[in-house]
């Protein structure tokens, strides 16, 4: 694989706006085999990472009045993003003693005529909760509208399968599936994205992308072909961090720290209200050489979690446990 990137390297020139088309039809064929989507290349366009896809899908859409429903905790950027186009975030908190799944009572209720555009992501992003596809459905039946499913950590998962909701949603082509190189492939500094979504939609994005990015850079383009084409390297990183989670999970057990079981991706969202707030243990963790983020940066409501991420190595991660056994052990 270095061989084929440092081939990469070479490509210099700009590349198309939506994407070189022999990547999209790689990816066409990705979202059909594996996410069981019925996709067309025409309806990818390839960004700068995940992030650029979320941002420009919704500039795309929201506009002033309109509401958009959230989950949170969740990624910082959605929300902000939301009120920068005029548009109004409507928050529905995942709940720690519902396993942080979708209360789909609490979405019936959130959904008004102003109602936009809904924003999920699964695997999750702090809590690692993997939504079940009961819940995926039913959210794609109480909206009928556009939805942004962000699927980032697809193949982080543990014990569970993931659902790409537009492989059985009520209207698949009001889905904007949105993906990325960096997680799964562990090419977060080449910056890969891609979204698929209903073609007009794309004519949009592409008119953003033009006169902002203009292209996703042509060596990572040319990267992320090789690394779809390594069928190896996806399943040996998910084994890895499979065992560091358990390693982190077992020292939290050890420490008394509750933690719902994340299911995905490569982050622990515990309870360390036995020990003080969200900014009390992250400043005390931070001090003793362990590095947290604040539950409240994903979510004012959330001051009693702060997220871990199991990204490092297995050692690392059992040094860091030592740590807080120094800290709060009894």
């Amino acid at each position: 694989m270095i061989s084929v990137y440092r081939d990469a390297a070479r490509s210099s020139g700009y590349a198309p706006i939506q994407g070189y088309p022999e990547l999209r039809e790689m990816l066409s064929v990705k979202l059909r085999d594996e996410n069981g989507i019925d996709s067309d290349p025409d309806r990818i366009a390839v960004t700068n990472g995940a992030t650029e896809a979320i941002a420009f899908s919704i500039m795309s859409l929201v506009g002033g009045g309109d509401e958009v429903v959230l989950f949170e905790p969740n990624y910082p950027i959605v929300a902000p993003m939301v009120r920068y186009c005029g548009g109004r975030p409507v928050v529905i908190p995942l709940r720690e003693e519902n396993n942080f799944q979708i209360d789909t009572e609490e979405l019936k209720n959130s959904i008004s005529e102003r109602t936009k555009l809904v924003v999920i992501n699964s695997p999750h992003n702090p809590t690692g909760t993997v939504f079940d596809k009961n819940r995926l459905k039913a959210v794609s039946e109480i909206f009928k509208g556009s939805i942004i499913t962000d699927e980032v950590y697809e193949r982080i998962i543990y014990g569970e399968k993931h659902e790409s909701i537009a492989s059985f949603a009520e209207n698949p082509e009001r889905i904007i599936t949105i993906n990325s190189f960096s997680k799964t492939y562990c090419m977060c500094g080449f910056r890969v994205g891609y979204l698929h979504a209903q073609k007009e939609l794309i004519r949009h994005i592409l008119k953003l992308k033009l006169y902002v990015t203009n292209c996703c850079p042509a060596p990572s383009q040319k990267a992320a072909m090789a690394a779809l084409q390594d069928r190896e390297f996806p399943g040996s990183i998910r084994k890895e961090f499979e065992e560091r989670r358990n390693a982190l999970l077992s020292g939290f057990r050890k420490i008394g720290i509750p933690c719902v079981e994340p299911k995905g991706a490569f982050y622990a969202f515990p309870n360390i209200s036995a020990f003080g707030n969200d900014e009390e243990v992250h400043g005390r963790l931070k001090e003793a050489g362990v590095l947290t983020m604040p539950g409240s940066i994903f979510s004012s409501s959330h001051s009693k979690h702060v997220r871990f991420s199991y990204v490092c190595e297995k050692d690392r991660i059992e040094e860091g446990i030592r740590r807080m056994e120094r800290l709060f052990g009894q």
